[in-house]
């Protein structure tokens, strides 16, 4: 009962506020944010520490990186560009706004200046705005016609910047104040949030809470909550929106319009993520590095990530295809095995090994670690393509085609209607091939339904970046959600969104941080962190320095 008191009195207070913050005064706002990333540059390491702990049980220096890297260091550069944001009251110029040849609106949001240039050499990236529409920007801050709201925030336990920064976006982007009800997998970050974010707090614009699924359910139910955003399994989602049941009794609500939730609602609920290999010519060194990228996209937080790499899909008359998959063994069985601390892992993993009785296991098979286990040429059981892995699986399958073209339209139609999840894939393509076949990749690009292309790169920098968006492809529904409704970050406000695009060179030097090779991932992610917040030339000279030792 205490708890409850406790949540009642968060709710009231969140309910008088909620006007309050929509109308507060734009400096006031930026203050709130400028405090935060005071008080984060000093508990980003317990931050990193204590969540390298509780999945790793040690403190081991690469795995504080990573966790460094995929929470505070991000949540800053998120800080940094709402207040960017803010100075222009909402309506912050991109580097460059065109139209493609549909006369569809693109926006180029990286880099965005010298010094980003220099950081992410060979990086560019863009915010495609939904068909039809224009590319206007905050509209929260130049409308009156946004209704004040209390948000509840259902926080992810995987990736431990999630919920911060999708509290950012509702109290930032939307205008809502917010409750966010932490995972019972990471609510040991409950303390540092609340360090991090002590103003919002204590001025009733922002709570953060723990506790079990029925702390949950209560306050997705609860009258002063009007909106809702989850990041999760669609199952869940499904629950809050249509009430508990076996698969078949929800489908049945559906069909009878039966919802118990009729609040707002957006998610990110995973996806099953593809990576398209385009059939090229490639040295043996570009095959090893991407091979690495993607055992090392496999291997990152267990595989544990909703943007990790699932499903290679290969030209079946690609010459180089073995070649590639026996480096991306070799790969697998040298990347260091990883604690499944998640829930449901070990089901998942017996699940996939059910279907699939060629399943290869490669990677170390230690206590308490699900070794890496690749499961190549699937082509005619698709549970692989209808069931998110979420532990440390990779599948293959080939695709027959006449040439790079016909492989091209039709990996992009299986992508999009054999794969479940429409939030991000990735597309692998050299330049001399990407130059040859130019309009076959831009079809690529229109045509895919995913809320995020990775060109040569991990997906996942899209969450990472703050410029660009983060989440599904436009035109789910709540009978429908597959990877949810809604975008996250938008450091540049669109009002439309439609995708992510980040095009990155075919191979980079030096290693990248996200690769498993890396070896001074900590330092990195201790000089990306300072930069972010100071913007200074000397922090800058320093993050690079520490990135050529990677």
């Amino acid at each position: 009962m205490l708890n409850n008191i406790k949540l009642e009195n968060a709710l009231k207070i969140l309910s008088q506020n909620k006007q309050k913050w929509l109308k507060l005064n734009i400096q006031l706002k930026i203050s709130y944010l400028e405090s935060a990333m005071d008080s984060l540059i000093l508990e980003s390491k317990q931050w990193a520490e204590v969540s390298a702990r509780a999945k790793e049980g040690s403190a081991n220096s690469d795995i504080v990186g990573q966790e460094f890297l995929a929470g505070p260091a991000i949540l800053m550069r998120q800080l940094r560009y709402l207040i960017q944001a803010l100075k222009e009251n909402g309506k912050p110029t991109p580097n460059k706004i065109f139209q493609r040849d549909n006369k569809q609106f693109v926006a180029k949001v990286m880099p965005e200046n010298i010094k980003e240039s220099f950081i992410w050499r060979g990086f560019e990236s863009e915010v495609w705005i939904q068909k039809d529409k224009y590319p206007t920007q905050g509209s929260v801050y130049s409308e009156n016609n946004t209704t004040p709201a209390v948000s509840l925030i259902l926080g992810a336990g995987n990736v431990s910047s999630i919920s911060p920064l999708d509290a950012l976006t509702k109290l930032y982007n939307e205008g809502k104040v917010c409750i966010v009800k932490l995972n019972p997998v990471n609510d040991y970050l409950l303390e540092i949030f609340n360090k991090i974010f002590v103003d919002l707090i204590q001025d009733g614009f922002l709570f953060f809470v723990k506790g079990t699924g029925e702390i949950g359910e209560y306050l997705c139910n609860h009258n002063l909550v009007d909106d809702i955003n989850i990041t999760g399994s669609h199952l869940t989602h499904d629950k809050i929106v249509w009430g508990k049941g076996t698969i078949e009794e929800i489908n049945q609500k559906k069909l009878n319009d039966n919802m118990i939730c009729n609040k707002n609602i957006t998610s990110e609920l995973g996806c099953v993520t593809p990576v398209i290999v385009v059939p090229g010519i490639w040295t043996d060194e570009e095959l090893i590095y991407h091979a690495r990228q993607i055992a090392s996209v496999v291997a990152n937080n267990a595989s544990f990530n909703c943007n990790a790499m699932k499903v290679i899909v290969t030209c079946k008359g690609w010459q180089q295809r073995e070649l590639f998959l026996n480096y991306l063994r070799i790969e697998l069985k040298s990347t260091p095995s990883r604690k499944a601390y998640y829930p449901g892992a070990w089901d998942r993993y017996s699940g996939f090994l059910k279907q699939y009785n060629h399943a290869e296991i490669i990677g170390d098979n230690k206590a308490g670690c699900i070794p890496w286990t690749l499961i190549p040429d699937i082509n005619t059981n698709n549970y692989a393509f209808e069931n998110e892995a979420f532990c440390g699986i990779i599948t293959e399958t080939s695709i027959i085609a006449n040439n790079v073209t016909d492989f091209v339209h039709k990996a992009v139609d299986f992508c999009n209607n054999k794969i479940w999840g429409t939030l991000s894939c990735s597309l692998l393509v050299d330049p001399l091939t990407k130059k040859i076949h130019h309009n076959d990749i831009e079809y690529a690009l229109e045509t895919l339904r995913y809320g995020t292309i990775g060109i040569n790169c991990w997906s996942a920098l899209s969450y990472a970046f703050a410029s660009t968006t983060w989440g599904a492809y436009p035109g789910a529904t709540l009978k429908d959600i597959q990877s949810g409704i809604g975008t996250v970050h938008n450091g540049f406000l669109f009002d439309f969104p439609e995708k992510s695009v980040i095009h990155a060179p075919f191979t980079i030097w030096p290693t990248p941080a996200w690769f498993y090779t890396n070896k001074n991932t900590l330092e990195i992610a201790e000089c990306l962190i300072e930069y972010e917040y100071s913007q200074s030339v000397y922090s800058m000279m320093k993050l690079i320095f520490a990135a050529l030792k990677g």
